[in-house]
């Protein structure tokens, strides 16, 4: 038959940042570039300049906000990860920093939140 619905094809629309169920499709949001919705509970959460690149990068690399459990994260392993990929030349410091940024996306940290906790390190002093 022509143009049957796939039963394996969700009707459900889903979060391109958090990947939930948008269920009150009154609530969503369209990001600018127009790669996927964002819903309620996200757009909230974040600034617009924080939606795009979160959509960008997971558009481009894949993954979503949260997927992996957030107390396995840590921003010394981080740092330390960082500065061995530079200081060994295997990596470029744009390249590293996409990285960095996805994987602390990846773990359900918020770029305030992060950049807060940085901070704080960095006032710390590095180890």
């Amino acid at each position: 038959m022509i143009n049957t619905p796939d039963s394996k094809i969700s009707n459900q629309i889903k979060c391109s940042i958090c990947r939930a169920d948008i269920k009150d499709r009154h609530t969503l949001y369209q990001s600018s570039l127009k790669l996927g919705v964002i819903c309620k509970i996200c757009q909230e959460q974040f600034s617009e300049d924080d939606i795009e690149m979160i959509v960008n990068m997971f558009f481009a690399f894949g993954g979503y906000f949260g997927q992996f459990d957030k107390s396995e994260f840590s921003i010394d392993e981080l740092i330390v990860e960082f500065a061995e990929q530079l200081d060994a030349g295997n990596s470029t410091f744009h390249l590293q920093n996409v990285k960095m940024w996805h994987k602390i996306l990846t773990h359900g940290i918020a770029p305030k939140e992060f950049l807060k906790e940085l901070s704080m390190y960095v006032d710390q002093g590095f180890p």
